[in-house]
């Protein structure tokens, strides 16, 4: 209840500004008014920003404005600093719709070529490891060898389960793929994995990344330039 009387009282009263050490203190919590900002527009990829900018419908200062390549996935263009604050508006932002890729989960064998085929890219001026795994996937296979010993009496099975590609081959590791993991305007990074099978009712695999994450500085850098390279004189930082 005084709490409650306390808080009465400071709402009620009077701010007052006092100065200590010449620095201002205010007995009330200030809060700015700052100016209205437009809300962003939201697209999914970096044709429809440069699209935005390139018909500048607003009539915005090219000159001045920052292209933010935020991530691998979301791009926004912002205002130069503005008003008494200093704040920066946001006038549209490009945000990818991620797909769900097959990596650092245990995937059945089914789904995992399927995964393959449309998660990942390939460039035939820059081959990668694609078609290697796709191969192993499709062909391993787990065979069953059983042992049976009778003495007579009794009778004891040993039973032996393997992993075996139909081919014979070496399962390729560690391996180099280009997932869609950024906008589809530039080109993919690609990047190193490590492949693993296992048995666990059925053939599983997974794939781990094992870059460190390069892949997303070399893919921003990607954005920088195709952006730099779509809107003459655009402030791109990355």
């Amino acid at each position: 209840m005084l709490e409650a009387l306390y808080n009465a009282i400071r709402k009620d009263a009077k701010p007052v500004v006092i100065e200590v050490n010449g620095k201002k203190y205010s007995t009330s919590d200030l809060k700015p008014v700052r100016e209205p900002k437009p809300e962003a527009i939201t697209v999914k990829n970096l044709s429809s920003l440069v699209d935005f900018l390139s018909r500048n419908v607003d009539e915005l200062p090219l000159d001045k404005l920052i292209c933010h390549v935020e991530s691998p996935d979301t791009v926004s263009i912002k205002s130069a600093l503005v008003g008494d604050h200093e704040d920066r508006k946001t006038y549209i932002i490009a945000k990818l719709d991620q797909l769900k890729l097959p990596v650092n989960e245990w995937i059945p064998s089914e789904k995992f070529c399927i995964a393959m085929q449309a998660c990942f890219t390939d460039d035939d001026l820059k081959p990668t490891d694609r078609g290697l795994v796709l191969k192993f996937a499709a062909n391993v296979k787990t065979t069953l060898e059983n042992t049976l010993s009778d003495d007579g009496v009794t009778q004891g099975v040993t039973v032996r389960k393997n992993l075996v590609s139909v081919e014979n081959t070496t399962m390729p590791n560690p391996v180099t793929l280009r997932p869609f993991r950024t906008f589809t305007e530039v080109e993919q990074p690609a990047s190193s994995f490590v492949f693993r099978a296992q048995d666990k009712d059925g053939m599983n695999f997974m794939l781990v990344e094992s870059d460190g994450g390069a892949w997303r500085s070399e893919a921003m850098a990607n954005i920088k330039q195709f952006m730099q390279e779509a809107v003459s004189g655009l402030n791109v930082i990355a």
